[in-house]
């Protein structure tokens, strides 16, 4: 007779806020089932004892009027204790529920079992993780009245059967990995998943924790490798056929492309300078302001030039044609690779192959997954790292490239993707170590290696779909994958200086250092050592009898002679690194004291907390005047021991890695291991380039050289509250023992002018390059855009294809309120939002230059406009930008206030707003260090850098938020310079024609209205 499954309760409430110690609960539904049968449920309001915000009205539907006669918490705690028992609690982010409860002295032990986390695991390639997508894509219906407690709470025990379903499915091997990760028994997932575990091997007769075992130890000695791989889906499916990420695998229905569809929409022009780019191998700059960040006329033109049959004649090798593209990333090459091009493809009745390569990194590495990676080596994993490992775990068994983009990792998960993610395979140009590494892994050579595979597969495409820095990354090594194919498409191209610059940068961070010396190795509290030299004890002492070690950290006595030198080197790297950074510290400090007024002028929020006192956060950047300050000697000097102790553990890691090599090879051939010891060789080789790069770097800052880069120093960020702050900078050195790092500064680089390198990059040789952007022009001219990417003035042709919108967008132009900066002009800007914000019931989002400035205005706008019905909603304050976008589309009577990567980025767009505000204009902030770098460099930084700047990313802003949709619309541009300085005609001259108005700023509401709600061309009347 089948084990009945367990009672649990699945609960959700509705609160006045996100935090217990301050918050009230409003609602309270439980439901206590087993399986899919519902036992009991419990519901109620309850009396806050205070008043609702608006925007938990708004988002839960709960009113005041709802808690008339509503129990308080105290009447109804013991019933819910009694409901509760102690039953495992199920619910979407229940740690916050739980959190609520436990304040309360309610639920305090129950063990709690999160959908939000067994989803991340469980759907590794989700977009979002919020309840109604994980639940749609699960197939579990969306009721439309979300966001109330029981409806929640029905949903996410629906979920949650969904999830275990898809639990009880994965094979008994995976499910035992997921048990015995090395995670913190807080990890909310650790307990559920050895309970599944032990009911699974109770069910199938398996008891005790599954190993490899003697069998598995001999088989892996034959293989070379560990025979878990072949439980990989790669190691499965070996002989499966084309890559999935052909032009059939997402090809949407014929009948979802529209017949009246216009294939090049009416281009003509762009499509034939596109034609004629790739048949003369010339590059192309052009510009496609079509709305809506729409790359579909290009797109079209370069796969009929694909589907062409070439002549002998034009082109003398006669293979097949081949081409690249690049886009911004990886979002974007996933989009591009499994919709827009299998539609386009479609809708020609083209078949051309499409293979994707990675940037630099981007592939799983299965050698690292069998070998040291997963190993303790720095401690103990934290619930974050424990949650990207367990997804990474199922994700192995689905993926057939092994490329990260197929993933949705957050934020804190990145740290497990960076311990098995491939590294040297890339970069084996660079290092005649990587490349003996890469032809003597078994992986690679049975078939199992996806850089290999990518590779292969990059080889036979007729397409290769890449990102601008995977472009980087492959033509700036000695032996590029692309450099075969003469045709490139990059798209965004407007935003490939800025990529490149990124791709270009480094830093130094103290935290950073201390994680590859404590990987290496480090001495415990307790006396015991752990890091890879711990782990390859075994086979680095002079009669170890090899491989590695089985415990995860090792006593004194398991070390000789060497190795405990080894370790004292170390600890004599991590001291010297130590006093470095603290004369960084002193440097900032006497930096700021010197420049006492710009303390003055830094505004409260960007202020890093330092070693007991304020420290004004500003960036310090390095050049000769440095020598002036009488701490600079201290610097120096401090830096002249750290590099000695890293060079010394360079040396030593190197020593390490030849020894273990030397030892592997000295073994005999049946009983060589699974390779797990030459993955620790990878590791520390690994180790002592990324050291030896940071040793280059800092050491061309120091110098003080005049060079193509720039160097600064800049505090870190404080965390929000002193417990995070102190648990942010906490590094282990691993085990019971934690040293408590004070904050210092990060040292940053980059490349001041990156059209140097992008010439040699991608016009080095003949070849056609198409630049295409939505923003390329500054008042009619190229110039700009054309220096920037190291394009010739004269051989390089150029192309603009500029959609007009005069019956669709309005710009306003206010002639009436001060310029930034001046007096009032803050005031005024409030107002005015508050008054179009009414008159449009919402549909507006504006646009600010700095967080500082978002903050001032949501503060003064948001309580005015919730009393009137209108939800203000803050990019930071109410969450990121996919969370605004989310609740935008979804609700009436919203305005977002955005900043940063809101100008940029709009791919969460799928309802426009009916106004975009634009606070002022972007210009770039002359006091950053890389951009006082390159303004230097200009006779006329106003006009030659800064305008051009704002100009571009304003027409970038409006051509992704507005033009998207043909319905009418506004823009209005807060910025009074566009019309009093004699620069503001350069900006309104680069604009696609709309319609303007030029008046007073009272006007404004109706003038807008009156725009939006009548037809035709309203003639301008700017001056």
């Amino acid at each position: 007779m089948a084990k009945r499954s367990a009672i649990r309760v699945a609960l959700d409430l509705e609160t006045t806020g996100l935090h217990p110690e301050q918050d009230a609960i409003l609602e309270i539904a439980a439901v206590k089932f087993q399986g899919t049968e519902i036992i009991d449920t419990l519901e109620t309001f309850v009396a806050p004892g205070r008043s609702i915000p608006y925007r938990v009205q708004r988002l839960t539907g709960i009113k005041p009027e709802h808690l008339i006669g509503a129990p308080p918490f105290s009447a109804v705690a013991n019933k819910l204790q009694h409901f509760l028992g102690d039953f495992p609690i199920v619910g979407h982010s229940i740690p916050f529920d739980a959190g609520f409860l436990r304040m309360r002295g309610i639920a305090r032990s129950n063990p709690l079992i999160d959908t939000f986390e067994l989803a991340t695991v469980l759907l590794p390639s989700l977009v979002s993780y919020n309840l109604g997508q994980v639940a749609e894509a699960l197939g579990v219906r969306v009721p439309h009245d979300r966001h109330r407690a029981m409806v929640d709470t029905v949903l996410a025990m629906e979920v949650f059967n969904a999830l275990h379903q898809r639990l009880q499915a994965v094979d008994l091997d995976v499910l035992n990995d997921l048990a015995n990760l090395d995670a913190p028994r807080s990890w909310p997932l650790l307990h559920f998943f050895r309970q599944e575990l032990r009911d699974r091997q109770e069910r199938e007769g398996v008891m005790g924790r599954l190993s490899r075992g003697s069998l598995g130890d001999r088989f892996a000695s034959q293989l070379g490798m560990d025979p878990r791989v072949l439980s990989f889906a790669v190691g499965r499916q070996q002989d499966a056929g084309p890559s999935s990420h052909g032009p059939a695998a997402a090809v949407a229905p014929v009948a979802d492309v529209p017949a009246e569809t216009p294939l090049v929409r009416g281009n003509e022009v762009a499509r034939q300078a596109i034609l004629t780019s790739l048949e003369q191998r010339d590059p192309l700059l052009l510009e496609l302001t079509l709305g809506g960040h729409d790359y579909t006329a290009a797109l079209l033109a370069v796969l009929e030039w694909l589907a062409e049959n070439p002549s002998s004649e034009d082109e003398p090798q006669a293979g097949p044609r081949r081409l690249v593209i690049a886009c911004a990333n990886q979002q974007s090459a996933r989009r591009l690779i499994d919709t827009t091009l299998p539609l386009l493809q479609q809708k020609m009745r083209s078949d051309l192959s499409v293979a994707y390569l990675a940037e630099h990194g981007g592939y799983l590495c299965t050698h690292r997954w069998f070998g040291a990676a997963m190993r303790r080596t720095s401690g103990e994993l934290t619930a974050e790292q424990a949650r990207g490992l367990a997804k990474l775990r199922l994700w192995t068994h689905e993926t057939l490239q092994g490329d990260r983009s197929e993933l949705t990792l957050l934020q804190q998960e990145i740290t497990a993707w960076d311990r098995i993610s491939s590294g040297f395979e890339q970069k084996r140009s660079v290092d005649e170590r990587f490349e003996k590494t890469y032809q003597r892994c078994t992986y690679r050579r049975k078939g199992y290696c996806f850089v290999s595979l990518a590779e292969e597969r990059v080889r036979e495409a007729r397409i290769v779909v890449t990102t601008h820095a995977g472009l980087f990354d492959d033509l700036s090594l000695k032996q590029p994958l692309l450099a075969s194919i003469d045709r490139r498409l990059i798209l965004d191209a407007d935003l490939i200086e800025e990529e490149n610059i990124r791709w270009g940068g480094s830093e130094f961070d103290q935290l950073q250092v201390l994680r590859v010396l404590n990987t290496i190795g480090a001495e415990l509290a307790d006396g015991r050592y752990q890091g890879l030299l711990a782990l390859a004890a075994p086979s680095l002492r002079d009669n170890g009898p090899g491989g590695l070690s089985t415990t995860p950290t090792v006593p004194k006595s398991e070390l000789d002679q060497r190795l405990l030198q080894w370790f004292q080197v170390l600890r004599q790297a991590r001291m010297a690194v130590g006093r470095l950074f603290l004369a960084f510290t002193s440097l900032v400090d006497e930096a700021a004291q010197q420049n006492g007024r710009d303390k003055g002028r830094s505004d409260g929020a960007h202020r890093a907390h330092g070693r007991g006192h304020e420290r004004v956060d500003q960036p310090l950047r390095l050049t000769s005047h440095m020598r002036q300050l009488s701490v600079w000697n201290e610097v120096e000097q401090a830096w002249q021991q750290a590099s000695q102790r890293l060079r010394s553990v360079i040396e030593l890691a190197n020593d390490a890695e030849r020894r273990i090599l030397s030892k592997q090879n000295n073994r005999r051939r049946q009983d060589q291991g699974s390779g797990e010891d030459t993955s620790v060789a990878s590791e520390l080789v690994a180790a002592a380039y990324q050291l030896t790069e940071y040793l280059q770097m800092v050491q061309q800052a120091i110098s003080l050289d005049e060079s193509d880069s720039v160097y600064w120093l800049r505090m870190p960020p404080a965390p929000p509250t002193a417990a995070q702050q102190h648990g942010a900078r906490k590094v282990s050195e691993p085990g019971s023992s934690a040293i408590s790092i004070e904050p210092a500064p990060i040292l940053y680089s980059q490349l001041i002018h990156t059209s140097g390198m992008l010439k040699q990059l991608l016009l080095k040789e003949r070849a056609s390059t198409i630049f295409a952007g939505t923003a390329f022009s500054v008042d009619g001219s190229f110039s700009f855009a054309r220096q920037r990417l190291g394009l010739d003035q004269d051989s390089v042709a150029v192309c603009s294809a500029v959609s007009e919108h005069q019956e669709q967008t309005l710009l306003y132009l206010p002639n009436d309120v001060p310029e930034p900066n001046a007096p009032q002009y803050q005031r005024h800007l409030d107002e005015a939002l508050v008054n179009l914000a009414t008159a449009l019931e919402g549909q507006v989002v504006a646009l600010f230059t700095s967080h500082a400035a978002l903050r001032s205005t949501y503060t003064a706008i948001k309580p005015i406009l919730e009393a009137r019905n209108i939800l203000v909603l803050g990019q930071g304050a109410d969450g990121s930008p996919r969370q605004l976008w989310q609740v935008f589309q979804s609700q009436e009577r919203v305005v977002i206030l955005g900043t940063g990567s809101f100008w940029d980025n709009a791919d969460e767009i799928v309802r426009s707003p009916a106004c975009l505000f634009i606070a002022r204009l972007p210009m770039p902030v002359l006091n950053d260090p890389p951009i006082a770098a390159r303004a230097e460099q200009y006779s006329d930084q106003l006009r030659q850098l800064t305008v051009p700047m704002a100009t571009l990313r304003v027409n970038r802003a409006i051509d992704r938020f507005m033009w998207g949709e043909g319905k009418r619309n506004a823009v209005v541009l807060f910025d009074r310079r566009v019309t009093s300085k004699e620069y503001g005609s350069t900006v309104l001259h680069s604009l696609p024609r709309c319609s303007q108005r030029h008046a007073a700023v009272s006007l404004m509401p109706d003038a807008i209205l009156d725009w939006l709600t009548g037809e035709g061309v309203w003639e301008t009347d700017c001056p």
